[in-house]
C-alpha cells in the first residue's frame, strides 16, 4: 500500500517544503512485505547474550572445574583484544598517513576529459546531500551547511534539509534556512516528514527520515529532468557535520574513476572533535576510540559506514532506499546495498577528515546522561541490525553472508565489549568437589602479570590514539575546519584522559551490556532513536562573546516575517 501524499497546504508552505515522494518512490516495497499478526518465534539478537555473557566471561564460569583452563582463557581473551587493538592502531596510522600526503591535492583536474562521454559526465556531474535534522539548535546546523557553502565543488551540490514533522517552529526553521541558502548550491529544498509515514511500524529517527527525505529528493530530481543516475552520487549526513572542502570534490573524482562506483560506498574518518576538549573524560575517550576504530576496522574490513557517508544515488535506488522499521540508517543501509548486489558491499575512504558531533549537554549530568543514552542506543541498534541480518541471511550470498556475519560479531560483539575480561583467576575453588586442584601462588602470580600485561600493552595503543587525535587536530586546522588551536588540549589532560581511558571503555561496555539485557528482555519496544542533544555543540560554545554575537546576528539576519513569507 502506498504512502498516503502529505496534505494540502497553502501556497506559502509549498514554496517553503519539497513535495513528497510522489510515483513510483512514494511506494515502500517493504511496507508490502509486512504481514498482519507478524509472530516472530526467535529473536536472533539473544544470541548475544550467549556470547556476551558465557563465551566472554567463561573463565569465571569455568574455574570452579577447570582454574587452569581458565587461566588460560582468560590470557587468551586479554591478548586477543589487545592485538585486535593494535591491528586497529596500525591501520589507523596507514590510514593518517594517506590523508597527510594528499590533503592538499586537486580534483576536479583529475576527472578524465577525453572522450564525449566522460567529458559529458564531468560536466554534468552532481552531488545530492541529505541531512536530516529534529531539534538541533540553528547555529548548529547552519555551522554544518555552511560547510557544504565552502565546498570546491558546491555548483554541483543539490542540498536537502529534511526536519521532522515535530521540530518545534519548523516551518520558520525551512524559511530561514531557504532564505540564507537558496543561492548558495546548484539547489536548495527543505521536507518536512510527517510521523509514521512509512506506515504504523516505522520508528523515529533518522533511518525513516532518511527514507522519505531521499524519496522525495529523487522525485524532485525526476521533474526537473535532472535524474541522471550515471553521473549523481549521494551523500548521507547529520546537522553536526562539518566537511572538509575538498570532499565532494575527491567523491568526484572517485566516482567517475571507480570502475566499481556503483556498487561501493565511500566513508570518510570522523573525528569527534566539535568542542570534544570541553567535554567529560568518559566522552572523550569514547570519541577517540570510535575515530580510530572508524580508521583501523569499519573501513579497511567493510564492516559498515557511520554517520556521514556516500554512494551512489543508482545503488540507493536499486537498494529501495533506506529501511524505515529500523533506527541505525549506517548499518541497515549496507545490509539492503548487500540484498541489492547479492555481495558483500565495499567501503572506501574519502581521504578527508570530517567533524561529527560528539555527545554533549551544557551539564554534568546531561553531559552523563547524553552518553550513557546513546551507548545503550548503539548497542540496541546494532543488536536489531543483528537480527534483521540473520532474518534476512537467503537474500544474500552464502559468503558474503558468512564473511559479514563473522566480522559483524567480532567487531559488536567482542571488540566493543572485550575490556570486562578477567585477567586472573581465582585462588580459591571447588577443587574438593571437583577433584581440580587450585593454581599455587607462583602460577596464579604469573597468570596475574601476564594478564596485566595484555593491559599496560594496550594502553601502548591507548597513546596512538591520542597521538591520532592531535594529528587529526591537524588536519582540521590546517583545512581551516576550525580556528587555530580551538581544539587543543594540555599535557595535563591528555595524561588524566589517557589514564581514565581504560576505566571509560569498561563503563562502555557495562552500558553496551545493560543494553543487550534490555533489547532480549523488551524486543522491538526498546528499539528507538531518540536524537542526540546537541545544545552543547551551539556555535558560541568556547567562543568569545563577540564571535558568538556575531555567528547569533548571522542567523538572525536570515528571518523571514510570517506576512513576507505569506
Amino acid at each position: 500500500m502506498a504512502q498516503p501524499q502529505a496534505q494540502k497546504q497553502p501556497s506559502w508552505w509549498q514554496r517553503i517544503f519539497t513535495t513528497a515522494p510522489r510515483g513510483q518512490y512514494a511506494v515502500d516495497e517493504k511496507q508490502q512485505n509486512v504481514k498482519e499478526k507478524e509472530f516472530i518465534i526467535m529473536r536472533w539478537n539473544l544470541l548475544f547474550l550467549v556470547f556476551d555473557f558465557i563465551i566472554i566471561p567463561l573463565p569465571l564460569w569455568i574455574d570452579i572445574f577447570c582454574p587452569i583452563f581458565a587461566a588460560i582463557y582468560g590470557l587468551f581473551v586479554g591478548w586477543l583484544g589487545a592485538f585486535l587493538l593494535t591491528v586497529c592502531a596500525l591501520r589507523s596510522l596507514q590510514a593518517n598517513f594517506l590523508m597527510k600526503r594528499v590533503v592538499d591535492e586537486t580534483w576536479e583536474d583529475k576527472i578524465p576529459r577525453n572522450t564525449e562521454e566522460e567529458r559529458r559526465l564531468a560536466d554534468n556531474l552532481q552531488h545530492l546531500v541529505m541531512m536530516c535534522g529534529y531539534k538541533e539548535p540553528m547555529e548548529v546546523i547552519c555551522q554544518s551547511i555552511d560547510s557544504l557553502a565552502a565546498q570546491t565543488a558546491a555548483h554541483r551540490l543539490i542540498v536537502v534539509i529534511g526536519l521532522e514533522e515535530g521540530t518545534p517552529d519548523v516551518a520558520e526553521k525551512a524559511a530561514r534556512l531557504k532564505e540564507r541558502y537558496a543561492r548558495s548550491f546548484k539547489r536548495f529544498h527543505v521536507t518536512k516528514h510527517p510521523k509514521q509515514w512509512a506506515g504504523g511500524r516505522e520508528i523515529r529517527g533518522k533511518c525513516s527520515n532518511a527514507n522519505y527525505t531521499m524519496r522525495a529528493a529523487v522525485t524532485r530530481l525526476e521533474e526537473y529532468g535532472d535524474l541522471d543516475l550515471s553521473c549523481t552520487t549521494a551523500t548521507s549526513c547529520d546537522t553536526d557535520s562539518i566537511f572538509a572542502p575538498r570532499y565532494f570534490e575527491n567523491l568526484g573524482y572517485q566516482f567517475l574513476t571507480s570502475p566499481k562506483a556503483k556498487e561501493v560506498v565511500w566513508q570518510a574518518p570522523l573525528y569527534y572533535n566539535h568542542f570534544l576538549n570541553e567535554r567529560p573524560f568518559y566522552v572523550r575517550a569514547i570519541g577517540i576510540m570510535r575515530a580510530a576504530y572508524m580508521l583501523g576496522f569499519l573501513i579497511p574490513f567493510n564492516i559498515n559506514t557511520m554517520s556521514i557517508f556516500s554512494f551512489s544515488l543508482d545503488l540507493c535506488i536499486k537498494g529501495e532506499f533506506f529501511h524505515a522499521h529500523y533506527q541505525m540508517d549506517d548499518i541497515i543501509y549496507t545490509l539492503t546495498c548487500m540484498q541489492a548486489l547479492q555481495k558483500r558491499v565495499e567501503i572506501l575512504m574519502i581521504p578527508m577528515p570530517v567533524i561529527s558531533g560528539p555527545t554533549s549537554g551544557t551539564s554534568q549530568w546531561e553531559e552523563f546522561s547524553e552518553w550513557f543514552r546513546q551507548s545503550e542506543r548503539w548497542t540496541i541498534g546494532a543488536c536489531e541490525v543483528f537480527h534483521y541480518f540473520v532474518v534476512k541471511r537467503r537474500r544474500y550470498n552464502c559468503s558474503a553472508a558468512l564473511s559479514y556475519g563473522t566480522w559483524f560479531v567480532i567487531y559488536y560483539g567482542f571488540i566493543l565489549l572485550h575490556q570486562l575480561r578477567l585477567n586472573h583467576a581465582k585462588h580459591d575453588t571447588m577443587g574438593q568437589m571437583t577433584g581440580q586442584l587450585p593454581l599455587d601462588d607462583a602460577a596464579n602470580t604469573g597468570v596475574m602479570i601476564a594478564g596485566f600485561s595484555s593491559l599496560a600493552w594496550t594502553y601502548l595503543v591507548f597513546l596512538i590514539f591520542f597521538y591520532l587525535d592531535r594529528e587529526g587536530c591537524k588536519l582540521i586546522y590546517h583545512l581551516k575546519m576550525k580556528p587555530q588551536g580551538a581544539e587543543d588540549t594540555s599535557f595535563c589532560q591528555n595524561l588524566k584522559d589517557w589514564i581514565l581511558m581504560w576505566p571509560s571503555l569498561v563503563m562502555y561496555s557495562m552500558v553496551s551490556y545493560w543494553a543487550i539485557l534490555k533489547v532480549a528482555v523488551y524486543g522491538k519496544k526498546v528499539c528507538g532513536h531518540d536524537p542526540s542533544s546537541k545544545e552543547g555543540l551551539k556555535a558560541g560554545q568556547g567562543m568569545t562573546s563577540e564571535e558568538s554575537a556575531e555567528v547569533s546576528t548571522a542567523i538572525d539576519s536570515a528571518d523571514i516575517s510570517e506576512a513576507g513569507r505569506a
